[in-house]
């Protein structure tokens, strides 16, 4: 009977890969929200048996009791450690490493590299962070190097390619050429960086699907499909392994293993399985933003490519193959856009259109400069063909600066709209003519949202609070290097403050600024609102982490706080 099930149910591997990913999401807010938890593994249940039946539905919960176990056992870590870490980043804050493919950080004021291992010894401090995949914080007690493998290797190997481009060409083309051929953004020019990110193609300088199958399709073109597809394997791990590529990777070897063993493939199951494999071993991936991005990309590509195609049919083959491929990208991405990063590209269209055959053209080149790296003569060569490029892509951005549009800022208001007016057209498209008044609903609880009957204080993640009571829209922060304008426009405040020592709100509320925290002050109760994410010791205060934990809004009603996560 449960074969019988199993083989009634289409592209299994979705409901599969749902399983595992439920399991993550729940196990990574139970601490925080352990309502909500409990409620999302229900409802998902509770689809599952409705559509598929008993027999199916504890086969699916087979899987969601696996991706428990995955969880419980990637974040249980001895009290002490003796073993081989690799350094995976550094940044201005602290230092990550990876032992036994668990995160950790190193509390360790030796100079370490990144990409290198170390034997250390240290005791563990349950600091676990389940939103970043961090398992504890390590006090190392010792600490000395350990010899190089493939990995280090090749973190080297990048690291040298850099150099020498840099004595060729400069800090600033190296920097380029790098981050878009492997990846490797540590070194890229912020201007080039904003250009990239007001063309809408940021995603260049991040190995993507788009570097993936440009890399494998030059293979594939001289060494064919089998080779061509080992040495993209390789080309992955060596820019470092991101989401992005490793699911292009696997969707990648899907689709061409399909084709060699003369199998069928489906897409979505092709984009599940990715996933699936991901999760197994990072589980903390559901909760990042580059999953996110990577996987609503493809999933809007995989759905709605060949409608939109199909609609440009007008236009010559080339730019309409390209445009619908960046129309359909962006469907799903634009309301997360919206919701995390509060702006969007106006000209990603012209910006794809336009610069992405110079990136794909770079990508081949950077990546020619790995087997001409022993031929100084070859690699001079093609690095003055990336020179030519990069020359060329320079001028080009200086002619199309003049026409291009100024950065579009939003907020979940807008994000809220565009998702229930997409609702809206698929069921007016399946016969359902009702659905027609629900983008006007929205506008209505959009507008009493805004209004904000009940006050409420929500956080921004550049350091800012944003005040809202009957119509009045209030931003302030402390903080001297946030764009206040930009976050004005995302945020729709009627007024902008930075605030030095205090702050008063229509006689309701007072904010007093002590280092980079803030004391809320109502009638009768006093709060600490953690901004910075350092641990605070104030025994007279309750304290509001919205740095660091889930929240990052609180309503107040008669001087209690309502922590929301929105």
């Amino acid at each position: 009977m449960l074969l019988k099930k199993f083989e009634e149910v289409n592209n299994p591997i979705i409901y599969i890969f749902g399983a595992i990913a439920i399991s993550c999401i729940c196990y990574g807010i139970y601490i925080d929200f352990r309502g909500l938890s409990i409620f999302i593994g229900a409802l998902f249940f509770a689809y599952i048996l409705s559509y598929f039946g008993m027999e199916f539905c504890i086969f699916i919960l087979l899987f969601f009791m696996t991706g428990l176990y995955i969880n419980t056992s990637y974040y249980k870590i001895s009290d002490n450690i003796e073993s081989i870490v690799r350094i995976v980043e550094i940044n201005n804050y602290e230092t990550i490493g990876k032992v036994n493919g668990k995160n950790i950080i190193l509390d360790c004021k030796n100079n370490l590299i990144e990409g290198k291992r170390y034997n250390i010894k240290a005791k563990m401090i349950d600091e676990s962070d389940r939103y970043s995949g961090i398992v504890g914080r390590a006090e190392v007690c010792e600490i000395y190097e350990n010899d190089d493998d493939f990995i280090s290797g090749l973190y080297k190997f990048k690291k040298n390619i850099f150099e020498r481009l840099k004595e060729n060409l400069g800090i600033r083309r190296a920097g380029l050429i790098t981050s878009i051929a492997f990846g490797d953004s540590k070194n890229i020019d912020y201007e080039d960086k904003d250009d990239m990110k007001n063309y809408g193609i940021i995603h260049s300088v991040c190995v993507s699907g788009l570097h993936v199958a440009v890399v494998y399709g030059f293979l594939r073109y001289f060494l064919g499909n089998k080779i061509g597809l080992i040495l993209c394997g390789v080309y992955v791990v060596f820019t470092g392994g991101n989401y992005s590529s490793i699911r292009a990777f696997v969707m990648l070897s899907t689709v061409e293993g399909s084709k060699i063993f003369k199998r069928n493939n489906n897409s979505l199951s092709a984009l599940s399985l990715s996933a699936l494999i991901l999760l197994i071993f990072k589980p903390y991936g559901i909760m990042e933003i580059s999953f996110h991005l990577s996987y609503l990309a493809t999933l809007g590509i995989i759905l709605l490519n060949q409608k939109i195609n199909y609609k440009l049919y007008k236009l010559p083959e080339k730019i309409r193959e390209s445009l619908s491929v960046t129309l359909s990208a962006q469907v799903f991405v634009f309301p997360y856009m919206m919701i995390v990063f509060k702006d969007f590209s106006l000209n990603f269209i012209l910006g794809n259109l336009m610069f992405i055959p110079f990136v794909n053209i770079l990508v081949i080149l950077g990546n020619m400069l790995i087997p001409s790296y022993k031929f100084s003569w070859l690699f001079d060569f093609f690095s003055y063909l990336c020179l030519n490029i990069i020359r060329f892509f320079d001028a080009l951005i200086n002619k199309i600066d003049l026409y291009s549009m100024p950065m579009f800022y939003g907020n979940e208001y807008v994000a809220f709209f565009y998702l229930w007016l997409l609702i809206s057209l698929y069921f007016i498209k399946k016969g359902y003519k009702k659905f027609i008044y629900l983008p006007a609903i929205s506008i209505i609880v959009i507008a009493i949202s805004m209004y904000s009957p009940i006050m409420n204080i929500r956080y921004y993640r550049e350091g800012a609070l944003l005040i809202c009571h009957k119509g009045d829209r209030v931003l302030v922060s402390s903080k001297k290097e946030i764009d206040m304008e930009r976050l004005s426009k995302a945020s729709n405040a009627s007024e902008s403050y930075r605030i030095e020592k205090n702050m008063h709100f229509k006689d309701k509320l007072s904010l007093k600024v002590v280092k980079s925290d803030y004391i809320l002050k109502l009638k009768d109760k006093e709060f600490i609102l953690n901004m910075s994410g350092k641990e605070i010791y104030y025994n007279d205060y309750d304290i509001i982490s919205f740095k660091d934990g889930p929240v990052n809004k609180v309503f107040i009603v008669d001087d209690k706080l309502i922590e929301v996560c929105s």
